[in-house]
């Protein structure tokens, strides 16, 4: 019995065998020098019934090309046909398969990269989801065309590709076809490297492409609920820079009646300083008791009241939990919004709000605007920090010695030259201008806190805006003191109001405040490990600019209480954190009237400038340019070019939350950039076609690639293969589609050929355009197919 071989490898005398059989098949129906038969002159232009059917089926719709051929009366068998027209037009009509996923792509990419608002809600989201599943699949489509196009491009011209090159555009769903023994196959073939470079690149690039252009397109066929510019425009406020964010502050220009506290005005320092009653009531949990629970904290913020805005005065304390001896662990820190900047905010977002109703804006159904001031905008960042010293009695004539606060610049450690005996060890310069007993001297009853203010000099205080120092109640000779040393400075801030308050002065306001991590790349390690704090001193760096107070300016910090006989600091300190010692409730009083009271510099400056209006007949009047202000094409205010030079100017941008589409974050950019590929790759995909004029729809499904393989003889390079192939060696095979003269037919038959052919016959039998393919060659193949199968018949027959 014959022994049975299991190896799929062909072997090279087979092959050379193969190859000889078939060269000799076709030249004995035609010399090798001898030309083929010219293809049949064209009698005039295709019918239009071809190109209507080269449409058809270009665009998938065979079933309709049957219906129409039915419909016409024409034969319903097959003909002979081309393999492959050069003809613009044809080309140009088979390329619209390209048209509606290359439209839709582009057309979301462009949306995209404008930014588009859609509205504050949206209906049929849902549905999208549909439209982008079909969208997917009509690229897919596309992207198959155009694999198809250059492998018949290179069997065209009777160049060999591997086998597993043949069918790659049916398979660019698969992303395992990536790590497929037909890839592989490609990459380890004989095939000249730049041909198999250029098949894989353009397979590998189809594949990937396959994969991600539907949630590419998922992504950006979907509004995303975002932020979205809803206009911008300059406001001037009648004031310098320097008048309202001023660097040194003597009292020159404080009313006298601000030194009462039942007469205090916006304009005063001391104003409001009943928030920090609040601040302290609510940290000491003097609470109703629904609101009191085991996890109730201090708070973040207390709301102050301006002239048209409310704001935010937000402390910190215990931030400093991770920062060891010198400095102090329970310094304070404040900050709050500019009174003056919040009020002009505030009026400029009511002006929003009015020209809302008089906009064909699609923010119409969006009132909860956000409204912000982003640039060259300042608010007052303070910091505190108290040590416990003692004063023994009136002949105490030793200085005192004011702590180094968290933040400040480490050569004030190299002055350091006093430990003051507190609950830590803690760092301090000593002062000699002022003596123990001379603060004995400090005005007030002995049984109230009572303050005074001193001005530390510039060196070796760097970074210190002034001291203070409080006296404790007492009975006794002792004389108990908290030593404080306060910084102050300007720090660049955003400032932001949400809503469109119908009423000028109900806008609450709120900021983006300092982030070490994002604006100090040089931060030292002290800003590190408080890293996720919201206020923070990093001096010099932050605040930028500091500010000098004056011991003249401070005291409007303390008034006098006379319905309560007592001042603002006594009243405070009386209400002290009972869980804490005097000097952590003297952090949180002192960073906190500070910031409260430099917001209030400049305080009296209001927004300037005409609006744009245009005439509303619903109300018969004029009313501010909606159309005009959320297009950004200029500024809502104009001033007098002479007048405002010197005036604060500020950029106010407005926004609005909604559904709409853009490129903000990675994802919708990466998204667009395959998309872009995308199209790319389709544009010279029809350039090609419209300059080269050459296409084909040939082999492009299953069916009719088995339909070819049938028509084809056998070779022995296949054997073994009917129920499968397991051996990467059968993926190396060079294949090609040549034409082969029918022995007793009329017209020229293809077929495929596997192995080497020599390049002469190649060349002189590759498909030729415009030239109609047909009948087969029958003899001799029935009469071998036979002979092939009835050997195995016999042994059927044998074994049964």
């Amino acid at each position: 019995m014959e022994k049975v071989r299991f190896d799929e490898k062909p072997r090279v005398m087979e092959a050379k065998i193969a190859s000889a059989q078939w060269t000799s098949s076709w030249a004995s129906t035609g010399s090798v020098d001898k030309p083929l038969p010219s293809a049949p002159k064209a009698t005039g232009m295709l019918s239009c019934f071809a190109y209507v059917k080269a449409t058809l089926r270009s665009l998938g719709l065979n079933v309709l090309v049957y219906a129409l051929q039915h419909f016409l009366g024409n034969s319903l068998n097959e003909t002979p046909k081309r393999a492959f027209h050069r003809d613009r037009l044809m080309a140009l009509l088979r390329s619209m398969v390209h048209i509606l996923p290359f439209i839709v792509a582009m057309g979301e990419i462009i949306i995209n990269w404008r930014g588009h608002y859609v509205g504050a809600n949206i209906d049929g989201l849902n549905y999208m989801q549909f439209a982008a599943k079909s969208h997917e699949m009509a690229m897919q489509s596309s992207l198959a065309v155009i694999v198809f196009c250059y492998v018949r491009h290179v069997l065209f011209n009777g160049d060999a590709l591997p086998i597993g090159a043949l069918l790659s555009g049916l398979q660019l769903t698969q992303i395992s076809y990536l790590w497929s023994m037909e890839l592989w196959g490609i990459a380890l073939s004989k095939i000249p490297l730049k041909r198999r470079l250029g098949v894989m690149t353009m397979i590998i690039v189809a594949v990937l492409l396959a994969s991600t252009v539907g949630p590419s397109s998922a992504i950006l066929l979907m509004p995303n609920l975002s932020y979205w510019p809803a206009g911008s425009t300059h406001v001037w406020m009648n004031t310098t820079a320097a008048g309202l964010w001023p660097s040194s502050l003597d009292g020159s220009t404080i009313p006298s009646s601000c030194s009462q506290a039942p007469n205090v005005s916006n304009i005063c320092p001391a104003s409001e300083w009943h928030a920090l009653s609040d601040y302290l009531s609510l940290a000491n949990r003097i609470l109703p008791a629904a609101f009191v629970g085991p996890f109730t904290v201090s708070p973040y913020s207390v709301q102050l009241t301006g002239q048209g805005s409310l704001r935010q005065l937000i402390i910190q304390h215990h931030i400093y939990d991770n920062i060891s001896a010198p400095y102090d662990q329970g310094a304070a820190q404040a900050t709050t919004q500019h009174g003056a900047v919040a009020d002009a905010l505030s009026a400029t977002s009511s002006l929003w709000g009015i020209a809302l109703e008089n906009s064909d804006s699609p923010f119409f159904d969006q009132r909860d605007a956000v409204h912000s001031i982003v640039v060259d905008n300042f608010q007052p960042y303070t910091l505190a920090s108290c040590g416990a010293d003692v004063i023994e009695d009136e002949t105490d004539d030793r200085p005192v010695a004011f702590p180094i606060p968290p933040g400040s610049s480490p050569d004030m450690l190299k002055d350091a030259n006093v430990t003051l005996d507190t609950m830590l060890p803690m760092f301090a310069i000593e002062y000699a201008g002022l003596t123990r007993s001379e603060i004995l001297k400090t005005q007030g009853p002995k049984t109230d806190y009572r303050i005074k203010w001193i001005e530390l000099p510039e060196t070796p205080f760097n970074g210190s805006s002034i001291g203070a120092v409080i006296l404790q109640p007492t009975m006794n000779e002792t004389q108990g003191i908290l030593l404080c040393n306060v910084a102050a400075g300007w720090g660049s801030s955003s400032m932001n109001m949400s809503g469109s308050p119908a009423v000028i002065g109900t806008g609450l306001a709120s900021s983006s405040i300092y982030d070490p991590k994002s604006t100090l790349p040089q931060a030292n390690d002290y800003s590190k490990r408080i890293a996720d704090s919201v206020i923070t001193f990093e001096l010099p760096l932050f605040p930028q600019r500091k500010i000098n107070i004056s011991s003249d300016w401070a005291r409007y910090l303390n008034p006098q209480i006379p319905t309560m006989n007592m001042t603002v600091i006594n009243a405070l300190m009386s209400m002290k954190l009972v869980d804490h010692e005097d000097a952590i409730s003297a952090n949180i009083i002192l960073a906190g009237l500070l910031a409260n009271g430099l917001a209030r510099t400049g305080f009296d400056s209001r927004l300037q400038g005409e609006i744009r209006t245009t005439f509303s007949p619903s109300v018969s009047a004029s009313i501010p340019d909606g159309d005009y202000w959320f297009s950004g094409r200029g500024n809502m205010f104009t001033v007098d070019r002479e007048a405002s030079k010197d005036w604060v100017k500020l950029r106010v941008d407005s926004s609005v939350e909604g559904y709409g589409f853009g490129l903000e974050g990675f994802a919708p950019k990466l998204t667009a950039a395959v998309l872009l590929v995308y199209c790319a790759l389709v544009m010279g995909h029809v350039s090609y076609s419209a300059i080269s004029g050459v296409s084909s729809t040939s082999w492009d499904s299953i069916t009719e690639m088995v339909a070819l393989a049938v028509n084809s003889s056998p070779t022995i390079q296949l054997r073994n293969t009917c129920a499968g192939i397991t051996q990467m060696s059968v993926f190396h095979l060079p294949i090609r589609i040549l034409t082969r003269k029918d022995a007793g037919g009329e017209e020229d038959h293809l077929q495929l050929i596997f192995g080497s052919v020599d390049d002469l016959v190649a060349k002189r039998c590759r498909v030729q355009e415009n030239h109609d393919y047909g009948t087969m060659n029958t003899g001799g193949y029935e009469s071998d197919l036979a002979w092939s199968c009835r050997p195995r018949q016999a042994n059927i027959s044998k074994h049964a």
